[in-house]
């Protein structure tokens, strides 16, 4: 069988990231980049691989994915989140891919998004395919936030999904909220996106109710129960406060707005 490397980029995630290491412990090799955690995180991490590099923290993984990605031993590739899990099924099937002559040098899965104790089948969450095995020759990476591997190749799909444990209450929901809406802002500020007297309602209004509910309806947001309402409720809060942020750079009140 092919011998595979699983890279992942961490920070402050003591509480989730053994369970998601010990679903990781078929692979050949497993290299984590740490960005600087504050508390456990590398301590456990270095209970599962020697290979656990610290770098500084920059408030999401993506810059740090071709970091990870620089240290593999393998030509393939695992990258998984340190809230994500490798079931048993799709482990098997990985590894009978491996095992074989695989027809293609990229793999989406499937990811079942469990948000405060629930599989969230709509939402536009399920199947919600991404780009998590390939060989590290034929896929690259983004900076932007909330990006997934970029294939040079057609990719093939896995029939087992990745288990994602995502947010298990509103206070941890919370803490990423606050961070991803500032990332957001500057990305947005960056490209040279700015909130004007012309653009403010739609923006500020119309473009975060629009996503929020073509999340609750057209996603079957509404078949979740509660947790559907909750995710459509805060995606709007997300982008209200992305826009907030957007303005404060404008006028230099945040600081890094330069």
């Amino acid at each position: 069988m092919r011998k595979i490397s699983a890279i992942l980029v961490t920070r402050n995630e003591e509480r989730k990231i053994g369970r998601c290491l010990e679903s990781l412990r078929w692979v050949d090799e497993i290299v984590v980049v740490d960005q600087s955690s504050t508390d456990a995180t590398a301590e456990v991490c270095r209970k599962y691989t020697p290979h656990v590099f610290i770098t500084e923290n920059k408030g999401y993984c993506e810059p740090d994915r071709p970091v990870a990605l620089a240290h593999t031993s393998h030509d393939w590739v695992l990258y998984l989140d340190a809230d994500e899990v490798v079931p048993a099924g799709l482990r098997e099937e990985i590894q009978a891919i491996l095992a074989s002559e695989p027809p293609y040098a990229c793999y989406s899965v499937a990811r079942r998004n469990i948000f405060m104790g629930k599989w969230i089948r709509g939402s536009g969450w399920y199947p919600g395919y991404v780009l998590r095995l390939f060989r590290k020759d034929y896929a690259g990476f983004s900076e932007r936030i909330h990006t997934d591997v970029i294939p040079s190749s057609p990719c093939g799909r896995l029939k087992n999904p990745l288990e994602h444990y995502t947010c298990e209450n509103i206070e941890e929901y919370l803490l990423k909220f606050n961070r991803y809406s500032t990332i957001l802002a500057k990305q947005e500020y960056a490209r040279g996106a700015r909130l004007t007297a012309r653009n403010g309602v739609f923006r500020l209004v119309c473009v975060p109710a629009a996503v929020s509910l073509r999340k609750y309806f057209f996603h079957l947001g509404f078949c979740d129960g509660f947790q559907g309402f909750v995710i459509a409720f805060l995606t709007f809060l997300t982008l209200v406060l992305m826009n907030i942020k957007l303005w404060e750079m404008q006028y230099g009140i945040r600081a890094g707005s330069e």
